[in-house]
């Protein structure tokens, strides 16, 4: 049943985005920005999202950067987040002072890192030196990139259920001092940040 819900909705974007195309690329902008906020218009916002995309040399960075931003929540909306995170990447190396994709990929990722710890634990009750090594050195960048994504978020928009991410991160990798220099590190990470998306 699933399946067969995510193919009519992959069909749907796909029919949409081709009808997208030749349509003037003001009125499809305005089309977008009317939806992209309305939970029943997910496949449609989707499917005008990627033909904006497609015909980005017709539109302004900012627009762009909106588009990219957006074509990743809506899908992770979607349950299709392994879909969202290039979009959400994307949209940090285009508007990297909006926190709001950095806490995004943060929390994806932190889940990884917890599921990796738990093996790594198992591994170590189990003795299993030669998997528990494997697993470490699997889990070490995943952590920091994690933690990177999160401290960002943090700057911009500090929470306690983030600092206790952080914090766990730093714990499990050993990395003590980070957590000395906390406070020091988002201070200079709150420099430039956007806390809404302009696209004008």
């Amino acid at each position: 049943m699933k399946k067969t819900y995510l193919l009519c909705f992959l069909l749907f974007i796909c029919v949409s985005s081709t009808f997208a195309q030749s349509k003037n690329i003001a009125d499809l902008y305005e089309d977008y920005t009317t939806i992209r906020m309305t939970p029943d218009e997910k496949p449609k916002a989707i499917a005008i999202g990627l033909s904006l995309l497609n015909r980005k040399s017709e539109l302004k960075p900012k627009q762009i950067a909106n588009v990219t931003y957006h074509m990743g929540r809506l899908l992770e909306e979607s349950n299709m987040m392994s879909k969202a995170i290039p979009y959400y990447e994307e949209s940090i190396k285009l508007t990297p002072g909006y926190y709001v994709p950095y806490l995004a990929l943060g929390n994806e990722h932190f889940k990884t890192c917890k599921e990796l710890v738990a093996k790594m634990n198992q591994a170590a009750d189990a003795n299993d030196t030669a998997l528990h090594g494997k697993l470490s050195a699997e889990y070490k960048p995943l952590a920091n990139k994690t933690v990177a994504y999160l401290e960002k978020s943090y700057a911009c928009d500090p929470d306690d259920i983030t600092k206790g991410m952080i914090t766990y991160l730093y714990q499990t990798l050993k990395n003590t001092e980070a957590i000395k220099t906390f406070d020091t590190r988002i201070k200079q990470l709150e420099q430039g940040c956007i806390t809404l998306l302009d696209d004008e």
